[in-house]
């Protein structure tokens, strides 16, 4: 089983997404090809190139929750391409943390606008008066 495959397991089995949400992602890494920039190429030419490069979201409630989230930009990427990115990403929420503060200081436009222009960087970085925190950068 390839390293996409597990993560989206893994994350399925933390409870970090639905069921639907796994069986959609695992759905878009079955497709043998994908058009990128007018051009029909292999799936595995894409997740090839971009195979280095990671989205990581790193969160810490006050209460002690921990999530450190490291997924393969070709992952996300495939899942913008198929129309599921804004609902992937609106859903993120880490339990212990006051998931309004999470809504508030992330922005998801911005996030999907770095991995679509293959940017990398810090995206968000933000601390609660609470001491929440929240880290989201692609490396």
């Amino acid at each position: 089983m390839n390293e996409e495959r597990m993560k989206i397991l893994e994350m399925l089995a933390e409870g970090l997404i639905s069921a639907a949400e796994a069986n959609e992602l695992l759905s878009t890494l079955d497709k043998t090809k994908v058009e990128i920039n007018g051009k029909e190429v292999k799936e595995v030419q894409v997740l090839k190139k971009s195979s280095s490069k990671f989205l990581y979201v790193k969160a810490l409630s006050s209460e002690g929750d921990r999530v450190n989230l490291k997924l393969p930009l070709a992952l996300v990427k495939a899942t913008l391409k198929s129309g599921n990115g804004e609902n992937f990403l609106g859903k993120m929420k880490i339990n212990g943390m006051d998931n309004e503060f999470v809504k508030d200081a992330i922005d998801y436009e911005l996030i999907m606008q770095y991995i679509e222009n293959d940017m990398d960087g810090n995206i968000v970085d933000v601390e609660s008066a609470a001491g929440d925190s929240v880290n989201i950068y692609i490396e």
